[in-house]
Protein backbone atom coordinates (compact mmCIF):
# COMPACT_ATOMS: atom_id res chain seq x y z
CA UNK A 1 0.00 0.00 0.00
CA UNK A 2 1.60 3.22 -1.26
CA UNK A 3 1.71 5.79 1.39
CA UNK A 4 -0.37 8.76 1.42
CA UNK A 5 -0.31 12.18 2.64
CA UNK A 6 -2.41 13.92 5.62
CA UNK A 7 -4.89 16.23 2.78
CA UNK A 8 -5.42 12.43 1.32
CA UNK A 9 -5.87 10.95 4.42
CA UNK A 10 -8.37 13.65 4.95
CA UNK A 11 -10.26 13.27 2.11
CA UNK A 12 -10.13 9.43 1.93
CA UNK A 13 -11.61 9.73 5.42
CA UNK A 14 -14.64 11.99 4.10
CA UNK A 15 -15.45 9.42 1.52
CA UNK A 16 -15.73 6.63 4.62
CA UNK A 17 -17.69 8.79 6.34
CA UNK A 18 -20.63 9.31 2.28
CA UNK A 19 -19.51 5.83 1.54
CA UNK A 20 -19.30 7.42 -2.27
CA UNK A 21 -19.40 11.01 -3.57
CA UNK A 22 -18.90 13.49 -6.36
CA UNK A 23 -15.92 16.16 -5.59
CA UNK A 24 -18.37 18.79 -3.71
CA UNK A 25 -19.98 15.86 -1.69
CA UNK A 26 -16.59 15.44 -0.18
CA UNK A 27 -15.34 19.08 0.06
CA UNK A 28 -18.88 19.16 1.83
CA UNK A 29 -17.51 16.87 4.67
CA UNK A 30 -14.38 18.36 4.97
CA UNK A 31 -13.31 20.76 8.08
CA UNK A 32 -13.42 24.64 7.54
CA UNK A 33 -11.50 26.17 6.03
CA UNK A 34 -11.69 24.00 3.00
CA UNK A 35 -9.69 23.88 0.50
CA UNK A 36 -10.49 24.97 -2.76
CA UNK A 37 -12.77 22.51 -4.98
CA UNK A 38 -9.60 21.95 -7.52
CA UNK A 39 -7.52 21.04 -5.00
CA UNK A 40 -9.81 18.35 -3.62
CA UNK A 41 -10.17 16.87 -7.23
CA UNK A 42 -6.79 16.96 -7.66
CA UNK A 43 -6.27 14.89 -4.38
CA UNK A 44 -8.96 12.26 -5.66
CA UNK A 45 -7.05 11.99 -8.46
CA UNK A 46 -3.89 11.17 -6.58
CA UNK A 47 -5.77 8.71 -4.55
CA UNK A 48 -7.41 6.93 -7.51
CA UNK A 49 -3.96 6.78 -8.94
CA UNK A 50 -2.79 5.24 -5.59
CA UNK A 51 -5.57 2.41 -5.64
CA UNK A 52 -7.17 3.66 -2.48
CA UNK A 53 -10.50 4.78 -4.51
CA UNK A 54 -11.85 4.07 -7.70
CA UNK A 55 -15.27 6.13 -9.48
CA UNK A 56 -18.49 5.29 -11.31
CA UNK A 57 -19.30 7.74 -14.10
CA UNK A 58 -22.81 8.92 -14.58
CA UNK A 59 -22.87 11.22 -17.73
CA UNK A 60 -20.24 14.40 -16.89
CA UNK A 61 -20.19 13.34 -12.79
CA UNK A 62 -17.88 10.93 -11.29
CA UNK A 63 -18.84 9.30 -8.00
CA UNK A 64 -15.96 8.32 -5.85
CA UNK A 65 -16.03 5.50 -3.15
CA UNK A 66 -13.41 3.77 -1.45
CA UNK A 67 -11.27 0.62 -2.57
CA UNK A 68 -9.79 -0.21 1.37
CA UNK A 69 -11.82 0.08 4.08
CA UNK A 70 -10.96 2.27 7.43
CA UNK A 71 -10.18 -0.91 8.88
CA UNK A 72 -7.87 -2.34 6.36
CA UNK A 73 -6.21 1.34 6.40
CA UNK A 74 -5.75 1.10 10.23
CA UNK A 75 -4.38 -2.30 10.14
CA UNK A 76 -1.77 -0.85 7.01
CA UNK A 77 -0.86 2.11 9.54
CA UNK A 78 -0.68 0.44 12.77
CA UNK A 79 1.97 -2.10 11.16
CA UNK A 80 3.97 0.50 9.78
CA UNK A 81 4.61 2.07 13.24
CA UNK A 82 4.89 -1.13 14.66
CA UNK A 83 8.00 -1.64 12.02
CA UNK A 84 9.05 1.72 12.19
CA UNK A 85 9.11 2.95 15.58
CA UNK A 86 8.84 -0.08 18.17
CA UNK A 87 11.53 -2.14 16.09
CA UNK A 88 8.51 -4.29 14.63
CA UNK A 89 7.78 -5.71 18.16
CA UNK A 90 3.98 -5.62 18.96
CA UNK A 91 5.52 -6.49 22.99
CA UNK A 92 7.34 -2.89 22.55
CA UNK A 93 3.94 -1.75 21.53
CA UNK A 94 1.67 -3.28 24.01
CA UNK A 95 4.43 -1.69 26.40
CA UNK A 96 4.20 1.99 25.22
CA UNK A 97 0.06 1.94 26.01
CA UNK A 98 0.86 0.10 29.03
CA UNK A 99 2.98 2.18 30.91
CA UNK A 100 0.72 5.43 29.50
CA UNK A 101 -1.16 6.74 32.90
CA UNK A 102 -3.69 7.22 31.13
CA UNK A 103 -5.16 4.07 30.59
CA UNK A 104 -8.06 2.62 32.50
CA UNK A 105 -8.07 -0.47 34.47
CA UNK A 106 -11.25 -1.42 32.26
CA UNK A 107 -8.94 -1.34 29.21
CA UNK A 108 -6.17 -2.95 30.35
CA UNK A 109 -8.60 -6.03 31.35
CA UNK A 110 -10.41 -5.68 27.85
CA UNK A 111 -6.33 -5.94 26.38
CA UNK A 112 -5.68 -8.55 28.55
CA UNK A 113 -9.36 -10.42 27.46
CA UNK A 114 -8.07 -9.92 23.62
CA UNK A 115 -4.61 -11.93 24.39
CA UNK A 116 -6.27 -14.80 26.63
CA UNK A 117 -8.61 -15.11 24.03
CA UNK A 118 -5.84 -15.10 20.84
CA UNK A 119 -4.18 -17.56 23.14
CA UNK A 120 -6.65 -19.58 23.41
CA UNK A 121 -7.58 -20.14 19.85
CA UNK A 122 -3.94 -20.73 18.52
CA UNK A 123 -3.51 -23.37 20.88
CA UNK A 124 -6.56 -25.20 18.91
CA UNK A 125 -4.97 -24.81 16.13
Amino acid sequence: MEEITNAQEEVLRALWQINDGAVSDVLSQLDDPKPAYNTVATVIKVLEKKKYIAHRSYGKTNVYYPLISKKQYAQHMIGNSVKDFFNSSISQLVSAFVNQKEISINELEEIKNLVETELQRQKKS
